[in-house]
C-alpha cells in the first residue's frame, strides 16, 4: 500500500534561477591593446557581463571600480552604463562610435587601442524573459565580480576563452550559448556565497 503523497520540497532559489531564461541583445569578442577604453551605454532591463580571457582591465560602474584579471568575470546586473579601460585616465569614447566587425546580427568583434599589452574579452548584454526574474536581479549589487569561482564556473570560462582564442566555424553560436550558461552559473555562485 502506498503512503500519503507528500508535497514536493520547494526550492525558491532553484525556481528563480529556472526563470532566468535569457534573450541576448548582443555579444562581442574584443581584442584590445593598451591604452584603450570605452563606455558602454545604459540598457535598462538588461544585464551586462564581461569575461576576461587574457590581459587585464578596469571596470567602473557608478561609484564602484574593479580590476579584472584573466579568468575573471564581472556582471553589471542592472543595465547601468559603465566604463571598461586599460587603466586610469584613458579616454573612454562611447562603444557605438568605434569600428566593429559585424559577424551576425547579434555578434561583433571589436579591435581597439595602440601597441601595448593585449587584453581579450567576451562581453554581452542579456535580458531575462520572465518578469519574476527581476526580483532576483534586484538583490544583486552594482557589480558582481567573481574571481576564482567554482570549478564548474571555471570550466565554462575556460571553454569561452578557448573559443575566443581560436575562432572556428560556428564560434559565435558556441560563445553565445556558453555565455548564457555562464551568467546563470555566476548568479548562482554569488548567491551561494552571500547567505543573506
Amino acid at each position: 500500500m502506498d503512503g500519503p503523497i507528500l508535497p514536493r520540497a520547494t526550492d525558491p532559489l532553484g525556481e528563480a534561477l529556472h526563470l532566468l531564461r535569457m534573450d541576448g541583445a548582443f555579444y562581442c569578442r574584443s581584442e584590445l591593446r593598451a591604452p584603450w577604453g570605452h563606455t558602454l551605454p545604459a540598457l535598462p532591463g538588461y544585464l551586462w557581463f564581461h569575461v576576461v580571457t587574457s590581459g587585464s582591465l578596469e571596470l567602473a560602474a557608478g561609484d564602484e571600480v574593479r580590476a579584472l584579471a584573466p579568468g575573471e568575470l564581472a556582471l553589471v546586473p542592472h543595465g547601468t552604463g559603465h566604463v571598461l579601460r586599460s587603466g586610469p585616465g584613458v579616454p573612454v569614447p562611447d562603444i557605438r562610435e568605434l569600428d566593429r566587425v559585424e559577424v551576425s546580427d547579434r555578434y561583433e568583434i571589436l579591435r581597439q587601442g595602440a601597441d601595448g599589452p593585449l587584453t581579450t574579452l567576451v562581453c554581452g548584454a542579456v535580458r531575462f524573459g520572465h518578469p519574476a526574474a527581476a526580483t532576483l536581479i534586484a538583490v544583486l549589487p552594482e557589480i558582481v565580480h567573481l574571481g576564482g569561482g567554482t570549478e564548474r564556473l571555471q570550466g565554462t570560462l575556460a571553454l569561452i576563452a578557448a573559443e575566443a582564442r581560436e575562432p572556428r566555424l560556428g564560434g559565435e553560436a558556441v560563445i553565445t550559448r556558453l555565455a548564457d550558461i555562464l551568467v546563470i552559473q555566476a548568479i548562482r555562485s554569488w548567491l551561494e556565497s552571500e547567505p543573506a
